[in-house]
């Protein structure tokens, strides 16, 4: 039975401030590996991004990052990369961003997917920490495939909107007081390829947030950003 979970169960590891989760070789892996930025506005997964992000792995290790949710994307990713294995970490406080294992695993990752969830906890959880640097080395340095869907995708470009406020801003606000107090923006927390000058916006169309992004524009124009 530990031959079966050890070559093909998920296995989880918990520990203070964040839990963790594996499908496939837990061993680490080195693969060659393409560069690849992939900035998905959230809803619907897409199938093709993660069949991309596998095949610029060279099919090594495929790392989730999380501070919310389950490890639903293990299965879903692992049946389409073709990787080693895949892996999420799911943070639960920012002392999960200076843990050896988790920096370990980060470091190790021949692909990176940022999920959805509250850009708010990543800048709270990881700006300024190991894990930012961590990122920034995978993108720039080992150049692995980095990808990320609703808030993991707001937090790829130069500029953020960091939602920190309690209730998310509307495009019925933002352009009527571009000073509103749900407009929080943020500014050099990653620093991505093609990521600079860029602020990101999701969900746009379904959730009519055009006004809000065009208010973003301008208050980094006005605050000289």
């Amino acid at each position: 039975a530990l031959v079966v979970l050890l070559l093909g169960g998920p296995m989880a590891y918990g520990a203070p401030g964040y839990q963790h989760f594996v499908v496939g070789n837990p061993a680490d892996v080195v693969t060659t590996t393409t560069p690849l930025l992939v900035l998905q506005g959230g809803g619907t997964d897409v199938d093709e991004n993660f069949v991309r992000m596998g095949a610029a792995s060279g099919g090594g290790d495929f790392v989730v990052i999380r501070a919310s949710g389950t490890d639903a994307y293990n299965p879903y990713i692992f049946g389409l990369c073709g990787c080693d294995s895949v892996e999420t970490i799911v943070f639960k406080n920012r002392n999960a961003a200076f843990d050896a294992f988790v920096l370990e695993r980060i470091r190790n990752a021949e692909a990176l997917f940022l999920a959805g969830g509250d850009q708010s906890e990543y800048v709270r959880f990881w700006k300024n920490t190991p894990v930012e640097d961590a990122i920034n080395a995978l993108a720039n340095v080992k150049k692995v495939p980095v990808g990320g869907t609703s808030a993991g995708m707001a937090i790829l470009s130069q500029f953020v909107y960091s939602a920190m406020s309690n209730s998310s801003l509307a495009s019925a606000e933002a352009p009527a007081d571009p000073f509103h107090r749900d407009l929080t923006l943020d500014r050099d927390f990653l620093a991505l390829p093609v990521g600079a000058g860029m602020i990101t916006d999701q969900h746009l169309q379904e959730r009519d947030r055009m006004g809000r992004t065009v208010a973003f524009l301008a208050r980094l124009v006005r605050d000289g950003w």
